[in-house]
């Protein structure tokens, strides 16, 4: 599933930087390369659904209505990160984006620490566990 999200990306235009393969290092099918994408694009698989791999799918844009139109657009919502220099900005953005988990200038810090909220939005859930009781 993995490399089929990254192999439409790439076709579709998006930029493969690093990885973008199963390692053929480790067990055939179980490990896929570390890979990091730019250009992604709502017309593409990879946003529009849950990849559960390796990958970082990068997206900019240049105003932030279009943004959060974009990505919740998408009908997935497990996770989400934002990342910029202006924290007060990257807080208002997360605040935006519906998904069950936000992380300002991190990726994973919801997945690796236990005692925070986890949770998902839309297809991706619709309840939480951990964090304060």
């Amino acid at each position: 599933h993995i490399d089929a999200l990254v192999k439409d990306a790439v076709a579709k235009g998006a930029k493969l930087h690093a990885g973008g393969q199963p390692n053929a290092a480790l067990a055939p099918g179980q490990f896929y390369e570390p890979t990091v994408l730019t250009g992604i694009t709502n017309d593409m698989r990879i946003a529009q659904e849950e990849v559960f791999g390796p990958v970082m799918a990068i997206r900019s844009w240049s105003n932030e209505e279009d943004l959060l139109r974009e990505v919740n657009g998408c009908p997935f919502g497990l996770g989400s990160s934002v990342f910029s220099s202006d924290t007060k900005r990257a807080n208002r953005i997360a605040k935006g984006v519906r998904a069950g988990m936000a992380n300002i200038n991190d990726f994973g810090i919801n997945y690796l620490c236990q005692s925070l909220p986890f949770g998902g939005r839309g297809c991706s859930g619709f309840d939480k566990f951990a964090g304060p009781e």
